[in-house]
């Protein structure tokens, strides 16, 4: 084992001891289990990542807002919004979440599962883009860290069956008040899929992979589903990615 190895693995004992959570102003519980879940809940909750979303998007939720969450990797951004809407007195809402890692499945459902969100929120393992089929999804130490892959050859890599995202929603002309994309670049694939469901979408936010996609294809494919940009809120020219908000209004 090597030296950073080791440094890794008495950092995951200390966050284990710790048993690190927080009870935000709203009643939700935050718990921070590992280095992987320190970076992402900074990103959310201290650099407020999303803030410039909720901030247009909130003054439009319908009285019972849904809310799709395709990537919801370990639940920070669904808890984050719930957080808002909670504080913002709204409590009639719905959040369908989609994860693809089995190992980031668990812990989102757990997370998920805390007493003011019960029955609010539901949980779906598979991947997002294709309607049909499977694909195949790589680990990574990092629970933000997961990937496609096209073989399964690839070390780490496990077969995972897509989800047809439409067939989660119980009534199928219901509008979605938000949308947040974050597949490791399928963006465009689900973009190109899900055209009928994005004509329902009110608001949404993507993370653009550069290197994955064709961000001005997916830009053109949401005007026609009447989705325009509305700002780059976030970019990382190391990993060719951005986040962008788009909207209706």
């Amino acid at each position: 084992m090597s030296i950073r190895e080791i440094k890794n693995a008495i950092r995951n004992k200390i966050w284990i001891f710790l048993k690190a959570k927080w009870r935000l102003r709203s009643g939700i519980i935050i718990r921070v289990e590992n280095d992987s879940d320190w970076f992402v809940f900074n990103e959310i909750f201290t650099n407020k990542e999303y803030d410039a979303a909720f901030n247009l998007f909130f003054p439009y939720l319908s009285p019972n807002p849904l809310v799709l969450d395709i990537g919801a990797n370990v639940g920070y951004f669904t808890l984050k919004a719930a957080d808002e809407m909670l504080l913002a007195g709204i409590d009639n809402f719905e959040f369908i979440a989609v994860e693809a890692s089995a190992k980031n499945f668990n812990v989102l459902r757990q997370r998920l599962g805390q007493p003011l969100l019960n029955h609010k929120a539901r949980c779906f393992l598979g991947l997002a883009g294709h309607r049909t089929g499977y694909g195949k999804v790589v680990s990574s130490a990092q629970h933000y860290g997961h990937s496609s892959a096209q073989s399964l050859n690839v070390a780490g890599a496990t077969k995972v069956d897509y989800v047809d995202v439409e067939k989660l929603i119980q009534n199928t002309s219901r509008s979605i008040d938000i949308l947040k994309c974050d597949i490791e670049g399928s963006e465009e694939i689900f973009i190109a899929s899900y055209g009928d469901l994005l004509k329902r979408v009110d608001a949404a936010v993507f993370e653009f992979h550069a290197g994955e996609c064709n961000i001005e294809n997916c830009r053109q494919m949401l005007r026609q589903s009447g989705l325009f940009s509305k700002g780059i809120i976030k970019e990382d020219p190391a990993y060719k990615t951005s986040v962008e908000i788009f909207s209706r209004q």
